[in-house]
């Protein structure tokens, strides 16, 4: 009777958090999607076709230096702080994010004055060629240390399931096209204001100090929220707490799985171009992949809400049920991502010189097989985020490090002669070859599948009260 009572309960306050959670993930997806589709198209009025090359280009090495910079403990942080607050050890959790939070410190420094004295001009001049870019150094360096530090925190709010934290104040490590939904509002008021007191008429440099203001700020709001509450933490496991050592251990993985991820996925096509193009292509591209954030969303949406839950069932053992819940959000993930997929190849020219210019009409070809790709990432689940957090890192990270070179290599070959096509085709293949792997191995390591399932009674299930 006792068991059943506690089954019911467990059942019912998982319910409660997956409503909540999905339900401020869903409304900030949507609005933070909405505000940096407009967001961008003023971008692209506001700046010459060159200069929006450029910004991509700079916005790319900033996600990827808060990438390194945060030394992949965002994800470390959310699974230890979960687990604590699981066990019933808030202080131990509390000592996870003073430690996550001390090294982040140090890991977005040592990244941002990398990339100030060395690393910055060396891709400015010699491998970009843009004088441009390197008259940005140094905000592209103070961009780069907010950004890592505002993942951390935001992580460590999704440990408290807190979603609406963790929504609010995100940064743009984990897959670095994302911001949060703060952040996003006050970038867009600065840029409306900046075209209407310029007559659209405004330089990179001006673009880009309205953005580390609006960060800056956001991250604030971020550490007196955090702080708040961690104040309010009891003292239990405090007496146990996760060393430096394990939080490293553990971190490492996850940030050579991340940097591989963003590879694959957001720098090496925006590089390569880049590199081999000229920026206004590199803006075409771009402005193309900004959209597909449109058929990622119902995944992005699924992944912000499910790591603690993973985390937490898979530790009490309950994979059957874990797996009906994957695989039902995989399902509600990947309808409307199809629909999404069907707009972009009927109207995708139209859309694109609706928000951006007539100009990036041309992209309607890099649109929709940037959309394929992704429309696979989609129907796969969240296979990748259930290696992360049921201990697997490993086994992502040697599939991310077997598929990534693929990706660089085939890029490399089409670029000269394809351009912006063949990137967007490549990316495409590769991603899905990526997915179906990651699923395969999930299923391997975990015993649970991930991907859609078109079944309606195994929907039902999922969904239903257990």
């Amino acid at each position: 009777m006792r068991s059943t009572v506690a089954e019911h309960l467990g059942a019912s306050t998982l319910r409660r958090r997956l409503v909540s959670g999905t339900t401020w993930a869903l409304g900030g997806k949507i609005g933070a999607a909405m505000i940096g589709i407009v967001t961008n198209g003023l971008l692209a009025r506001l700046l010459t076709k060159q200069e929006f090359g450029v910004y991509l280009l700079a916005f790319s090495i900033i996600s990827l230096g808060a990438v390194i910079g945060s030394l992949g403990l965002p994800k470390t942080v959310l699974r230890f702080v979960a687990e604590s607050m699981t066990l019933g050890q808030p202080g131990r959790a509390q000592r996870a994010i003073y430690t996550a939070l001390g090294l982040g410190v140090l890991g977005a420094l040592g990244a941002s004055l990398a990339y100030f004295f060395i690393v910055g001009d060396l891709l400015s001049r010699y491998l970009f060629h843009s004088p441009t870019l390197a008259a940005v150094i140094g905000l592209t360096t103070g961009w780069m240390a907010i950004s890592a530090m505002q993942e951390i925190m935001a992580e460590a709010f999704r440990g408290f399931h807190d979603i609406r934290m963790a929504t609010l104040f995100g940064g743009v490590a984990a897959g670095g096209k994302g911001t949060g939904l703060i952040m996003r509002i006050m970038l867009l008021a600065c840029l409306a204001l900046l075209g209407l007191t310029s007559g659209w008429d405004a330089d990179l440099r001006t673009v880009m100090l309205a953005a580390i203001g609006s960060g800056a700020a956001s991250a604030l709001l971020a550490v007196l929220f955090l702080h708040k509450r961690v104040t309010l933490l009891g003292t239990q496991g405090v007496g146990d707490p996760i060393s430096t050592k394990d939080t490293l251990r553990d971190a490492f993985p996850i940030l050579v799985i991340s940097l591989t991820s963003f590879v694959l996925l957001t720098a090496a096509d925006l590089w390569i171009l880049g590199v081999f193009r000229p920026q206004e292509e590199v803006a075409l591209y771009g402005a193309a992949s900004r959209l597909v954030t449109l058929i990622a969303m119902p995944l992005l949406i699924t992944n912000l809400v499910l790591p603690p839950i993973i985390a937490q069932m898979y530790a009490q053992g309950r994979t059957v049920a874990l797996e009906r819940t994957l695989r039902s959000f995989s399902t509600l993930s990947g309808v409307p991502s199809l629909l999404v997929l069907i707009v972009f190849m009927l109207f995708g020219g139209p859309i694109l010189g609706l928000v951006y210019t007539p100009y990036y009409q041309s992209a309607a070809m890099v649109l929709v097989l940037l959309s394929a790709g992704k429309l696979a990432a989609v129907w796969a689940g969240s296979c990748g985020t259930v290696l992360q957090f049921t201990g697997h890192q490993g086994s992502m990270l040697r599939v991310n490090l077997l598929t990534s070179p693929l990706f660089i290599i085939g890029a490399l070959l089409v670029v000269r002669d394809y351009g912006p096509i063949g990137v967007a085709s490549m990316t495409a293949a590769v991603t899905v070859l990526q997915n179906a792997v990651l699923v395969l191995v999930a299923k391997k390591k975990t015993g649970m599948w991930t991907h859609v399932s078109l079944s309606p009674s195994r929907l039902r299930k999922g969904l239903s009260k257990r």
